[in-house]
């Protein structure tokens, strides 16, 4: 029986038969990529070497009524972009007991990675999904290596970003997230980091399953924490890469 990495990889080259007129090799080198990361995600998050380059700035937990998430923001001190950044946290109670890691086999690509980090850049990185199982207080982080990007990332933009309440789900932003490179970008995640007093205090993500080139989709993210009077940062690190 062959087993999920194996798998991954034969419905991404089959993917490539059935695309026609995109069965280039770039295309094909794009999809045993991305099957090698599904293999990595199954087998869970190990972190053998931390990476030289991409240094930690911050890690902060957030805990309310939405539930928790964890913000890390990084910076690049090479210049070279790179890829499929792996991030390894561990959220603790005041205590300092371990409450939840994100290395358990199985999770999505993007809660164990940021897709690109451009070159002498600083971006930050969401995960919403974390478990809230007692009252996170701390988090730590690692960075691992990862590929170099010999181009820089495709270009994306996000514009009229807008904060709102809603009695449901609590802090809610819409705002428009565009394409303008000539590379279609597949399972793109938009993070919302909210700055009161120079401190992050609500964050949350989306995901837009497919943005075309040169195109323009509206997205609505919910955020974890109290975004009131906050200031808001919107970023989408480009996922495919050509």
């Amino acid at each position: 029986m062959r087993g999920p990495g194996a798998l991954a990889l034969a419905l991404a080259l089959a993917a490539v038969a059935l695309t026609g007129c995109e069965t280039t090799a770039e295309k094909s080198a794009q999809l045993k990529r991305e099957a090698k990361h599904v293999t990595l995600t199954e087998k869970g998050l190990t972190i053998a070497h931390q990476s030289a380059v991409v240094k930690v700035l911050g890690a902060t937990v957030l805990h309310g009524s939405e539930g928790a998430a964890v913000v890390v923001t990084l910076r690049n001190d090479s210049s070279h972009a790179l890829r499929e950044v792996p991030i390894a946290i561990t959220v603790s109670d005041s205590r300092g007991h371990r409450l939840s890691e994100n290395n358990a086999p199985g999770l999505e690509g993007a809660l164990v990675s940021l897709a690109s980090l451009a070159a002498h850049s600083t971006a930050v990185w969401v995960d919403d999904q974390v478990p809230t199982a007692g009252q996170p207080a701390t988090v730590t982080t690692q960075v691992g290596q990862s590929p170099q990007l010999h181009e820089s990332p495709p270009n994306l933009a996000i514009s009229s970003a807008r904060l709102s309440e809603s009695p449901a789900n609590g802090a809610v932003v819409t705002a428009s997230v565009s394409n303008r490179s000539a590379i279609a970008q597949r399972k793109l995640v938009v993070f919302a980091v909210a700055r009161r007093d120079g401190r992050i205090v609500a964050a949350g993500r989306a995901v837009v399953p497919e943005l075309g080139a040169g195109v323009a989709k509206p997205v609505e993210l919910f955020l974890v924490g109290d975004a009131s009077g906050a200031q808001l940062q919107l970023s989408a690190p480009a996922t495919t890469l050509g």
